[in-house]
């Protein structure tokens, strides 16, 4: 490839409910002035010029594919499978949640929401394509010639490398970085993050080094917090430092309407006359109105205030009243407390999620309160949320908060799109200096060693001489390079060197290294496998073929074995682990220089066991 500078940058953002996507076309020398462009063409969509599109599924009774987004709309459910929500049920223990309390329609197995997502996101690749082509002209050049990167986030509460991995599997299915030579698909930042940079690089407000704010990006199925420091606050390149680590909770808008929805059954069962008169989905028509949803999203609005909301029942004449039931005039009408009853208990977990932010700070001793909290998503959109958010403040007295400014981020549902674009557009006019510099690891890494027998500290555990030079090593110890709750630093690797002995006659150049991933408390960390604690996360395999003894050191065994005369060389390599936000990556490097060599130089073979620990 003559340039790795992307011709074509997109971010997707697949939510539980909605999914967002935006795209630019990175300009030579000045990318941040780049413009940014957010689909709203989307099939179905007809003149609402919708910002997002539905994250939904229509599947005929043959199990193929009928309708996705806002085509759905267009066909009766009752006659055909709707798939909705599945975004969360690609974590397992959310799947296992949901049958538990028997919470509607959910996949059959984690396989089967994998399914859904793959089909979901090969309709928004084909668009997306289809979108971007016609809007710059570059069918002509061949959009497989293109250099295209596709950007991907992912919610804080998916924790571990095996519903990472399932997402990145799901979205490759779909044709993301497989279509063309030079395209790849990323998952770079999680939602709390990308909201936070989205927030610092397209806020009105004046930032200052030091400042400190929570970043809450309160979605369709999940609210993600990042607590944020401004490392350097200078335009175009503002820095951002990761303060404790990112934290999630499984709230969001979905639950109001499903809270909704059961409210209205409740109410329309005690009155069994009312059958013949209402449609049999008549509680689910209400959720998915235009009515319901602007009452929802405009709720504590000011000049939106009334004692009571009056919705129009779909497929219900207008002389249909029952005073028990509060119909009138086929509408069915919503006190302001039933609306208010829907948000509190969630608002409430958001809140206690924010206090153990901000008693976080408390306890490590912080010498600054938080300046900001800056609301994004859907619901962080509503103004009930902010107002009820903003008096718990007030009121609370909590040290750390006592004058913090409560404020909803400028295009609040687009926010996590525009802040993945902003981030790699800023790496690109900065020499890949990223907007978050520094991150807190949320568990620990360990590579599998031997180490130099020491019997004070070695007790019981398996020892060897080695043949080249002698000496007894405790096998099986466990070398922590990460520690939870450690800083990680965006450009800054984490580099583990091997020395390996190659006797001149063997031509194998591979070796494989074993990493450990802990969610225990760095003090508790076991010091080998023979301990437990740890679980095996990955096999890293590093293979150096193509690498001659005129590359490495020639060296005799000890003297005590030398009347052997026989000679070994030392071939040392570096594994780097990448310790992103949302994924672990290997790289190889030889001689000072990432090796690739004509063949793959790293292959990951992921524990199933270690790869369902809670990390990054």
């Amino acid at each position: 490839m003559a340039s790795e500078r992307p011709d074509i940058l997109v971010a997707i953002d697949l939510g539980t409910t909605y999914t967002g996507v935006a795209w630019a076309r990175p300009q030579r020398n000045h990318a941040l002035q780049s413009p940014i462009q957010i689909i709203h063409n989307w099939p179905g969509s007809s003149t609402k010029n919708e910002q997002k599109v539905q994250t939904c599924l229509i599947y005929g009774d043959d199990g193929s594919l009928s309708s996705w987004g806002y085509l759905c709309e267009d066909e009766d459910p009752l006659e055909k499978k709707k798939e909705e929500f599945f975004k969360i049920f690609l974590d397992g223990s959310t799947l296992e949640d949901a049958r538990r309390q028997a919470i509607g329609r959910v996949p059959a197995t984690v396989g089967e929401a994998q399914k859904f997502i793959s089909d979901y996101m090969r309709e928004v690749y084909a668009h997306v394509k289809s979108t971007v082509e016609l809007h710059t002209g570059i069918s002509h050049v061949g959009w497989q010639e293109l250099v295209v990167e596709f950007i991907f986030s992912v919610p804080t509460t998916w924790r571990s490398q095996e519903i990472i991995n399932a997402f990145k599997e799901c979205i490759a299915n779909a044709g993301f970085g497989r279509e063309g030579r030079y395209h790849t698909a990323t998952v770079e930042l999680t939602e709390s993050e990308a909201a936070a940079v989205g927030t610092i690089k397209n806020s009105t407000i004046a930032f200052q080094a030091g400042d400190i704010f929570l970043s809450v990006d309160a979605g369709g199925g999940t609210t993600d917090l990042a607590l944020m420091q401004v490392v350097e606050a200078r335009d175009p390149f503002p820095t951002l430092s990761q303060m404790n680590q990112v934290d999630g909770i499984g709230i969001g808008s979905t639950l109001i309407d499903q809270a909704f929805v059961s409210m209205i059954n409740s109410r329309l069962s005690k009155y069994p006359d009312l059958t013949p008169h209402l449609p049999p989905d008549c509680a689910e028509r209400l959720v998915k109105s235009e009515r319901y949803r602007t009452t929802k999203h405009k709720f504590g609005e000011r000049v939106y205030q009334s004692t009571c909301y009056k919705l129009p029942i779909d497929g219900v004449l207008f002389n249909l009243n029952h005073s028990l039931a509060r119909i009138e005039s086929g509408r069915m009408v919503i006190s302001w407390e039933e609306m208010q009853s829907l948000f509190d208990p969630h608002v409430e977990n958001i809140m206690t999620k924010i206090h153990e932010q901000l008693d976080w700070m408390q306890v490590n001793g912080v010498n600054r309160p938080i300046n900001y909290m800056i609301l994004s998503g859907g619901l962080g959109s509503s103004k009930y949320v902010r107002d009820r958010i903003q008096h718990e403040m007030m009121t609370s007295l909590h040290p750390y908060a006592h004058k913090v400014k409560v404020l909803q981020a400028p295009d609040p549902q687009l926010v996590v799109v525009k802040g993945l674009l902003l981030d790699r557009l800023q790496k690109l006019d900065s020499g890949l200096a990223p907007v978050i510099v520094s991150r807190v690891a949320r568990a620990s890494y360990g590579i599998v060693c031997k180490t130099k027998y020491n019997p004070a500290i070695h007790l019981d555990e398996e020892i060897k001489t080695d043949a080249y030079d002698g000496e007894q090593y405790a096998m099986s110890q466990i070398d922590w390079v990460i520690k939870k709750g450690d800083p990680v630093y965006s450009n800054a690797p984490i580099t583990t060197t091997y020395t390996k002995k190659v006797d001149p006659k063997d031509p194998n150049r591979t070796w494989e290294s074993v990493v450990m991933i802990s969610d225990l408390d760095p003090h508790l960390l076991p010091h080998s496998m023979s301990q437990k604690g740890a679980k095996q996360l990955c096999v890293v395999k590093s293979d150096l073929t193509g690498v001659g003894h005129s590359d490495m050191i020639m060296k005799r065994k000890s003297k005590r074995f030398f009347f052997q005369g026989r000679k070994f060389y030392l071939c040392t390599f570096e594994v780097r682990a990448i310790v992103a936000p949302a994924e672990l990556r290997f790289e190889l490097w030889f001689s000072g220089q990432k090796f690739s060599g004509n063949h793959e130089p790293i292959k990951i073979a992921w524990d199933a066991e270690g790869s369902k620990v809670g990390g990054r």
